[in-house]
């Protein structure tokens, strides 16, 4: 007898291997999936949220805009110093903000170029919408990715619909296909729960979000989705697998998340690598009780030759 039912993953997959890129935009789920997918694949080959943590598809699509399209780098009105007497940007989340303006937008030209340097050679983009709400500024008429503790008059919230959502990216997936080819678009969408909608206002928003992405992905060849959202509510669906908050999916729901995501996407090249290469950092993590001894020097002695033989072996399958 089987006591839960388990989500069934996507016939059409992503291909990803030891020598693939990896782009992750979207909510705090993304940064989670980010982390592990870091920890996976060679130095260098992920890049996840150069905008900061983005919860909506409206910001989402804008910064992605300005990827795609390296001639427009960063509109410098999107700047601005906060009454925190922080540089801010409205298409940012707070971690690129700086007490001086030259800080702040170095921070950000330096994820800029990182996002479009790795753009270039990704396999998968990774897109994870978080909700529907967005909030507009009141007399700048923008929609911002984040707030910054700005007073809460200078903006308007509101709910994009289906068509507005699919309007936009429509777009953008045109754009990415006839500049990138080769580059699969992944759509997930989060499983945090918006208590301060109400839960049935958090169940529309997510189900918005879910209607959107099954047109686009319909529409689209370089789209398809992953369903994180329901391996957590219909696969997981019990609160041990949630915070303290009983809101955000817990490290133990990401981590089971992200291995039905290997499974699905994982070459068996990958797999190897990413076994192979955890246990060498696990074996150079290692700190001994006595650095001095013979048996430690020994060991630093074999570790050196397993980095070497790692480094020979998938050196030659680049």
């Amino acid at each position: 007898m089987d006591f839960r039912t388990i989500v069934e993953l996507p016939r059409e997959r992503v291909e990803l291997g030891p020598q693939s890129g990896v782009l992750l935009v979207g909510s705090c789920f993304a940064e989670h999936i980010g982390g592990r997918m870091r920890a996976a694949l060679p130095e260098g080959a992920v890049c996840v949220n150069p905008f900061g943590v983005l919860y909506n598809p409206e910001s989402l699509r804008m910064a992605l805009e300005i990827v795609v399209f390296g001639s427009l780098f960063f509109p410098e009105e999107y700047l601005f110093e906060g009454r925190d007497g922080l540089w801010h940007s409205w298409l940012h989340s707070g971690a690129f903000s700086a007490e001086k303006h030259e800080d702040c937008v170095s921070r950000i030209k330096a994820a800029y170029e990182e996002a479009v340097g790795l753009l270039r050679r990704a396999d998968m983009l990774c897109v994870t919408f978080g909700t529907n709400h967005i909030y507009e500024h009141r007399t700048r008429g923008i929609v911002v990715g984040n707030c910054h503790k700005e007073p809460a008059a200078q903006f308007a919230e509101r709910a994009l619909d289906v068509e507005e959502i699919c309007t936009g990216w429509d777009k953008l997936l045109d754009d990415l296909a006839n500049e990138f080819p080769a580059l699969r678009v992944v759509f997930t969408v989060s499983p945090y729960r918006y208590a301060k909608y109400g839960f049935h206002g958090s169940q529309l928003a997510k189900a918005t979000l879910q209607l959107a992405v099954a047109r686009l992905c319909a529409g689209h060849p370089n789209a398809l989705y992953f369903p994180a959202y329901e391996i957590v509510v219909d696969e997981l669906r019990d609160y041990r697998f949630y915070e303290a908050d009983m809101l955000h999916p817990s490290a133990q729901a990401a981590d089971y998340v992200w291995q039905r995501f290997a499974d699905w996407a994982f070459t068996d090249e990958l797999r190897d690598y990413a076994a192979e290469k955890a246990a060498l950092e696990k074996a150079e993590a290692h700190r001994p009780l006595h650095p001095d001894a013979e048996e430690y020097r020994k060991f630093l002695e074999a570790l050196e030759r397993k980095r070497e033989a790692f480094r020979r072996k998938w050196a030659t399958n680049k």
